[in-house]
């Protein structure tokens, strides 16, 4: 109806056709009819062509997402192998390493039982030292505080004299738990950069608990000569493993004063002494 209203609108302006000769006769009709099956056959195949290069898209991203999955999945699973492998000679080395501590340690006992000793808290000081790597995020203070015993004990063997370190624990800190190798860090940064056998300038680590603190303090004659990058950044370990550990609950300060290296750590402990003890 639409073809013939305009056909009829087109005829009155031209005269090659009276408007007589167009007639709505079954001619005219399939002729319409045919256009339209043109145009809807063709309007058809491009939509249907338009289907298909969406399917087609979508075919070949879930495939690339496929094989992106694929390809995560080998690498999660070849870094997995490698985690086991390197767990596994993280075992290995120093199982070997004790074996060979307690072979060295058997064979001078008889003749040197003082170095024997000592052999032995080096082995006791890197197992513990070793397995805080395995346990949890935080253990009894006591443990810690038997390394700090045992690194001074292995210390005073090297020297005649004795050394001019004091290593205090105050009341219910031992039950705390702490994140480990922290006292440990503390007391090798004394034997490693500080004086610790000048008698008039004695150096110290001290723990104490105060009013829900658990406070840390370190102070030794410093030796210029054997600072280290090392040093500074043993300390800025530790702050860092306080700040994931406690997050604002903790608090760290160190520096030089009158020649004097002086460390503080304060932390804030939600239950200072077990339950059993209220």
């Amino acid at each position: 109806m639409i073809n013939y209203a305009i056909d009829n609108l087109l005829i009155k302006h031209q005269t090659w056709k009276s408007i007589q000769e167009l007639g709505m006769g079954y001619k005219y009709i399939l002729g319409a009819l045919w256009r339209a099956a043109q145009f809807m056959g063709l309007g058809g195949f491009y939509y249907l062509f338009l289907v298909y290069q969406k399917e087609v898209k979508t075919r070949e991203e879930a495939e690339k997402a496929r094989f992106q999955i694929e390809l995560s999945k080998r690498e999660m699973e070849a870094k997995l192998e490698q985690s086991r492998n390197s767990y596994l000679k993280a075992q290995i080395n120093p199982h070997l390493l004790f074996n060979t501590l307690s072979f060295i340690y058997q064979d001078i006992l008889a003749s040197s039982p003082k170095a024997a000793e000592a052999v032995m808290t080096l082995s006791d000081l890197m197992r513990y030292s070793i397995n805080c790597e395995f346990t949890e995020s935080t253990i009894p203070l006591e443990e810690e505080i038997a390394q700090v015993k045992s690194l001074i004990s292995l210390h005073s063997t090297r020297f005649e004299e004795e050394l001019s370190l004091t290593f205090e624990t105050g009341d219910g800190t031992e039950k705390i738990k702490f994140i480990p190798l922290v006292l440990v860090t503390l007391a090798e940064n004394i034997f490693k950069h500080g004086i610790f056998l000048d008698p008039q300038h004695p150096a110290k680590l001290a723990v104490s608990l105060e009013k829900g603190f658990l406070n840390i303090r370190s102070r030794n004659l410093s030796d210029r000569k054997r600072q280290t990058i090392n040093m500074h950044k043993g300390l800025e370990n530790i702050r860092q493993r306080l700040e994931i550990a406690y997050g604002n609950a903790a608090k760290m300060h160190y520096g030089i004063e009158d020649g004097y290296f002086l460390l503080e750590i304060s932390v804030r402990i939600a239950h200072p002494f077990p339950k059993d003890q209220f």
